[in-house]
């Protein structure tokens, strides 16, 4: 009662004085002397830690399967050694800010939890200058850092361009067992990415949190979890790749109308076809991540190659046919230019059996070609998509 007393003549004193008058240390306010801050607080029990996390940024690296992901961790936890006295919610108020700039000094001697990342590719270490801290009369503790986590995703490749992935980031503490500290979500929208950036061709359909209890080198940890779905927007492969390689396919198939006798202007259009389908090929691969599985990109590029060698060879057979030497007479050739389309049978010699069979070759593929491709975009955009 005594010492209710005196604080509150001392509060009225410092308002009477005026605030601007008066000079006192932090350290007293807080009872840094008193506080231990390499302890954590001791709360009969495990000390309770809400976390919250903001995101501003994701970053895919698709060749080395690696998630960039930073923004804000929040965490709030109570420490009743930290509770002010009448006098400094005088002049202070109900909270103290500190920064990690203004108040670096005090800051180190808080206990703060250390949570970080369970996997990290590339240990990246806080900048402290970028911490801030909000103390309450109560001793509640509210601490923001800005943190970078450097995490392994492996992605399913099986789909690529196209697909969706699931991704985990997963916190817990460094050294605390979870009956030291436990971490908790704090609400159910612990987790806010709604002004995040993300990578391009990439675009985040859900996130969800949980949390469980894992055994670690024989050490149970309390360790938070964000799962994070990760869907890839076709539209760059479809532009760059798709829409290339179906103009080679096509390119390829106004082969089958060129005249049987032009061979040359039938192997240049093929063998033009083949060269900018294997550079298309050569550039879509060079972002490609390697697996050990076959993707839909290989799929897709694969058949177009595939479909161009099979115009390439059809005109080499072609020109093989209608150069077969006919039996008892020899073929005159036709006055007609070699680029002539739709080549007729009234422009051969009646009994040239092989040009004949070049002619009927060449209008059979010029209906199987174009349906076997139609065929296979319809198979693979419904089984990939």
């Amino acid at each position: 009662m005594a010492r209710l007393v005196g604080n509150l003549i001392v509060s009225a004193m410092l308002t009477w004085m005026g605030a601007s008058a008066i000079k006192i240390r932090m350290e007293e306010i807080i009872n840094l002397k008193e506080n231990d801050g390499t302890l954590r607080p001791q709360n009969h029990g495990p000390t309770m830690v809400n976390v919250s996390l903001v995101l501003h940024s994701l970053v895919i690296d698709d060749k080395r399967q690696v998630l960039e992901l930073s923004g804000d961790l929040h965490q709030e936890w109570d420490n009743p050694g930290l509770e002010f006295t009448v006098s400094a919610v005088a002049l202070l108020g109900n909270s103290i800010p500190l920064t990690g700039i203004s108040g670096r000094h005090v800051l180190e001697q808080l206990w703060r939890p250390d949570l970080t990342s369970a996997q990290e590719v590339r240990p990246g270490f806080g900048n402290h200058y970028s911490d801030f801290v909000r103390l309450s009369r109560e001793g509640h503790v509210t601490w923001t850092q800005r943190v970078h986590y450097s995490f392994p995703c492996p992605l399913d490749l099986s789909g690529y361009p196209m697909g969706i992935h699931s991704c985990t980031l997963k916190l817990h503490s460094l050294g605390y067992q979870a009956d030291e500290l436990q971490p908790s979500w704090y609400g159910d929208a612990a987790v806010d990415y709604g002004g995040m950036t993300i990578s391009h061709g990439y675009k985040l359909r859900n996130i969800r949190t949980s949390a469980k209890t894992v055994v670690t080198v024989h050490r149970t940890k309390r360790q938070l979890r964000v799962e994070m779905e990760i869907e890839t927007a076709s539209g760059w492969a479809l532009k760059h790749t798709v829409i290339p390689m179906t103009a080679t396919v096509t390119t390829a198939y106004l082969a089958f109308f060129i005249n049987i006798r032009g061979v040359g202007a039938r192997m240049i259009t093929c063998m033009m076809s083949m060269v900018t389908a294997a550079i298309f090929h050569e550039s879509a691969y060079s972002i490609v991540p390697p697996a050990a599985y076959t993707m839909a990109l290989e799929v897709f590029t694969g058949t177009c190659l595939t479909f161009i060698f099979i115009a390439t060879v059809e005109s080499v057979v072609v020109d093989v046919l209608s150069h077969l030497p006919t039996k008892g007479r020899r073929s005159t050739p036709s006055p007609h230019t070699s680029f002539a389309l739709e080549p007729d049978l009234t422009d051969e010699r009646p009994g040239t059996r092989g040009q004949v069979a070049a002619l009927w070759l060449d209008r059979c593929f010029r209906v199987l070609y174009p349906a076997a491709f139609l065929a296979f975009n319809a198979v693979y955009w419904v089984l990939y998509n």
